[in-house]
């Protein structure tokens, strides 16, 4: 059974800022938010959020408290703050800092995650179905609400209200199945012979789900440092202090499932997982199938099948990195594998043929002890 591993990786975005000045005669206007998933520009509006109510604090000339994990959520077609009213300042600039999904209660800070004007930490996190997300900083200077009336000429980025882009916290899985061929006709001697590949459970454990995350922001102001673990020369992005593990969890969507040669998609690994290292003979994946092969000269067998597989084994990755979406690909070959690995006949059972090595042994020479005489 050979796996093939294809790999999503998201690129870091650094800071969203806002540039355009409004002129004084100008009205004031309420701050509101613009949030999506991926660089947003004019001309490119990126992946929309539909995350939900976020929090998200703020700091005058990024010092001075302005709001303190206050819950923003879409009041029609504008994200705003839920609880209390904010406009911009005449003068000076507002930086922002997001997460989602929205934690505790306005006005309180220290909830999950926390938020300072210079990191994003969570502490002590157990996975499970939500999708955490931190957004980059966001400065917007000298009263600038980002507009798409264009002010005096002034350039218009194409936001209108905040930037407010989220990078995902977590990783997840995702798996396909399918069987390499069903069917084979050797043309050698016309046989024809067909497989029936049934998988009662595919199920992974292993991995852990508790762990630390601590986002500093960089120097520059514009980029986050991820928590970072380094294995031999390898540095990965991967979350801290981890314990935990899972039990096991099903991926089949409902009961047992057939195979056909076209992929059939599994369920993802329930919740989030924590980006971890992948540890041998930590996090499996374990196979329960029946296998019905119906041979040419009408006699047909069956077995029951289960293989363990140790995660680490089946690619070259080390690791499940943060904001990584990871997709594995199960190819079941419903024959034995060579022994020689080399062999190329993934897609036919060419090279476990049943073949026969002859052979006749030598006689015996036995003395009866006898002698006839006549």
């Amino acid at each position: 059974m050979k796996k093939y591993f294809f790999l999503a990786a998201a690129a870091l975005v650094t800071l969203a800022a806002c540039t355009k000045t409004q002129p004084v005669d100008a009205p004031q206007r309420e701050i509101s938010f613009e949030v999506a998933n991926g660089l947003q520009t004019k001309a490119d509006a990126g992946v929309k959020y539909t995350g939900g109510a976020f929090g998200t604090y703020a700091w005058f000339n990024n010092t001075d408290d302005f709001m303190v994990n206050e819950q923003v959520d879409q009041a029609g077609s504008v994200w705003k703050t839920v609880d209390h009213t904010f406009y911009w300042p005449k003068t000076g600039s507002i930086s922002f800092i997001s997460y989602s999904p929205f934690a505790g209660t306005s006005d309180t800070p220290g909830t999950v995650p926390a938020v300072t004007k210079n990191s994003i930490t969570y502490t002590g996190y157990t996975a499970n179905t939500v999708d955490l997300m931190y957004a980059d900083k966001a400065t917007c200077s000298n009263n600038v609400n980002e507009v798409t009336d264009d002010f005096g000429g002034a350039t218009d980025s194409g936001y209108t209200g905040v930037p407010t882009i989220f990078r995902h916290a977590l990783a997840k899985l995702s798996f396909d199945i399918k069987a390499n061929f069903l069917t084979y006709d050797d043309a050698t001697n016309g046989s024809h012979t067909e497989w029936v590949v049934t998988v009662n459970s595919i199920k992974i454990g292993g991995f852990k789900t508790t762990g630390d995350c601590a986002l500093t922001l960089n120097a520059d102001g514009k980029s986050w440092d991820k928590p970072e673990t380094t294995v031999g020369t390898d540095k990965f992005n991967v979350w801290t202090n981890l314990s935990g593990s899972t039990g096991d969890q099903e991926l089949l969507p409902s009961g047992a499932m057939t195979l056909t040669t076209a992929p059939q998609t599994l369920n993802a690994a329930s919740g989030f997982v924590i980006p971890q290292i992948l540890e041998a003979g930590a996090q499996v994946l374990t196979l329960n199938m029946h296998i019905k092969t119906t041979l040419s000269n009408g006699k047909s067998i069956e077995e029951d099948v289960v293989k363990t597989v140790d995660i680490k084994d089946i690619s070259s990755l080390k690791a499940w990195q943060m904001n990584e979406n990871i997709h594995y690909s199960i190819n079941i070959k419903p024959t034995a594998s060579a022994l020689n690995p080399g062999d190329a006949h993934d897609n036919d059972p060419e090279d476990v043929v049943i073949t026969f090595d002859p052979a006749v042994a030598d006689w015996t020479n036995v003395n009866a002890g006898a002698t006839i005489k006549l």
